[in-house]
């Protein structure tokens, strides 16, 4: 049975554009739907000027045996990932990809929860194992594999760890393996390191190339960082930081501060040096034949590393879509009331060519500059001053997304 696809899952499918996600943690476990609701309110509201294709709702485990180091954060538990992204439709008018980890499941469990999901109006997911080896599996990427493959509704990718590849030079082998068991795109851990990426990306591409097959999109995952804290955070979480880049960070700590002043050197310094990552990485994988997207997150609560999350997200993007080689421009939309059903529309009438409904949602345009209907000067203007987010009533006003980009 051939599957529908609803925008975000049709869009991570499509090697011929990148794809741009933006990273969201569900509140603590226990708060009220309502309470729920709220939050993810004014995290829409906060990245509604960001030209997202979608969001990704994080599973958040414990993951006592990743490491002997004890957790720089307290371990909370949070709502159910499937149940807090079905506010995003309603807020945003656009889905989520969920993350699910799999390995304390049965596979009754799995594939209820699953139904459950899809009822939610999810259709993405993002399978992921366990955090160590040692760790006892009760389901394997393999089985919870084929519970979503036979579902005609739903997608999934899987995650992919460079310094996993470092270690033992088989991280690719272990992509081609998930992408055998259906993995439609891959979206890796948090990078300050361009060297392990580049070479994971350059040798999946090869091997691709040599099993004549169509590589599967990757997602690049960021996060900017300001606080030591959260560095320890992102050592604890596996991420390699390079000590020159944490000493580059850190070296500028602003004195003199006044009382309540937030000191924003640090994570100014770490946006400008993942921002230097990405070219490297981009220079780097050329040739491979693999299309890269971007997923940008905060992995604290403080406003100087979330409002850097956000510039990020725009600089990153920007830097893609140049790398494309052709014009681009940023346009906005009003978003039509029926998107907010939390995706029972969506999730119904699926995707086909023969009827692009899903068009509202190509937030970014290749500009052909021979002939080209976008090619007019409010277009100029709209992509020299960056647009204007407007509030109509009921409505939702957004920044558009990229269409027709080029496969690199």
């Amino acid at each position: 049975m051939e599957k529908t696809r609803p925008h975000l899952s049709h869009h991570l499918l499509d090697n011929s554009k990148p794809s741009f996600l933006f990273g969201s943690t569900p509140p603590k476990e226990g708060t009220e739907a309502a309470a729920a609701s709220l939050s993810c309110k004014k995290f829409a509201a906060r990245s509604a000027v960001l030209a997202t294709d979608g969001f990704i709702v994080y599973d958040i485990q414990d993951e006592a045996g990743r490491t002997n180091i004890p957790r720089v954060f307290p371990f909370r538990r949070t709502l159910d990932p499937s149940t807090y992204g079905k506010n995003f439709p309603i807020h945003s008018g656009k889905e989520c990809v969920i993350y699910k980890c799999v390995v304390n499941d049965t596979a009754e469990n799995f594939t209820s929860w699953l139904d459950q999901a899809t009822t939610n109006g999810h259709n993405s997911f993002v399978l992921v194992g366990g955090a160590s080896s040692k760790n006892a599996v009760n389901l394997s990427m393999k089985d919870a594999a084929e519970i979503v493959n036979s579902n005609p509704l739903t997608e999934f990718g899987s995650v992919a760890i460079a310094e996993r590849h470092i270690k033992k030079n088989n991280e690719h082998l272990n992509m081609m393996r998930k992408q055998n068991y259906g993995a439609k795109f891959f979206i890796t851990q948090g990078i300050f390191d361009p060297a392990p990426i580049i070479k994971l990306i350059s040798d999946y591409g090869e091997l691709c190339k040599q099993l004549d097959v169509t590589p599967k999109k990757v997602i690049l995952t960021f996060a900017p960082c300001g606080r030591e804290k959260t560095m320890q955070f992102i050592k604890w979480l596996g991420m390699t930081v390079p000590a020159e880049v944490e000493e580059r960070i850190f070296s500028k700590k602003g004195t003199g501060l006044k009382e309540g002043e937030r000191d924003l050197g640090p994570v100014k310094e770490s946006c400008a040096i993942l921002a230097e990552v990405l070219r490297e990485v981009l220079d780097g994988i050329r040739g491979t034949n693999v299309t890269l997207g971007i997923n940008v997150e905060s992995l604290s609560i403080f406003r100087e590393e979330i409002d850097a999350a956000h510039t990020l997200f725009s600089k990153l993007q920007e830097m893609v879509l140049n790398d494309a080689g052709q014009p681009w421009a940023i346009r906005w939309y009003v978003i039509p009331k029926t998107v907010g059903d939390g995706g029972v529309a969506q999730r119904k009438r699926g995707y086909s060519e023969e009827e692009p409904h899903w068009s509202v949602y190509d937030d970014v345009v290749v500009l052909d500059r021979k002939n080209d209907e976008y090619n007019k000067w409010w277009w100029n203007l709209a992509a020299g001053v960056g647009g204007i987010v407007l509030g109509l009533g009921l409505s939702r006003v957004e920044w558009a997304k990229f269409h027709e980009i080029q496969k690199r």
